[in-house]
């Protein structure tokens, strides 16, 4: 039950996280690129619970982020992105050789590469890919962000048993 009430919080988290950055301006991002608010909840979620859980909340909040806030097009294009990006996450992690911030980092790269490869597929054309060193490099960027803030909120929270 513990388990349960916890994921259903940090579910709860990433989608406020995700509709506060809606309502940010994108400022100095491309077209398609993301803060990517949402990731902190789920990268904590692999340092701090299990893969498992990790992958629970990453699929509960991007279901219920595009039913609620988007149409079937969003939600094949996140699911590409997410998924891609928590397997990689998963796999660097599991090598013990990058820190958080290394694998937040992969994460947001592809999380990208995830996304063109459902743009390709969505639009039926490969000229998509011209776009992957911008979003690419975004992703990177941001995902160097992202691991620096969850580093820094693992740091403070005390150690959990669930």
């Amino acid at each position: 039950m513990r388990r349960l009430t916890t994921n259903a919080m940090l579910i709860s988290l990433s989608l406020i996280l995700f509709f506060v950055e809606g309502l940010l301006p994108p400022l100095f991002l491309p077209p398609g690129a993301k803060f990517g608010l949402a990731n902190i909840v789920t990268l904590a979620a692999l340092y701090l619970l299990s893969e498992v859980d990790a992958l629970i909340i990453l699929a509960t909040r991007i279901f219920f982020a595009g039913m609620f806030a988007g149409s079937p097009s969003v939600i094949f294009f996140s699911v590409s992105g997410g998924l891609l990006s928590l397997a990689a996450m998963i796999l660097l992690k599991r090598t013990k050789k990058f820190s958080i911030v290394g694998v937040s980092a992969a994460g947001g790269f592809f999380h990208n590469v995830g996304q063109i490869f459902a743009a390709v597929f969505f639009m039926g054309t490969q000229k998509i890919f011209f776009y992957l060193p911008i979003l690419g490099t975004c992703g990177i960027f941001i995902g160097v962000l992202i691991g620096l803030l969850s580093k820094e909120i693992l740091n403070h929270l005390p150690p959990r048993n669930i």
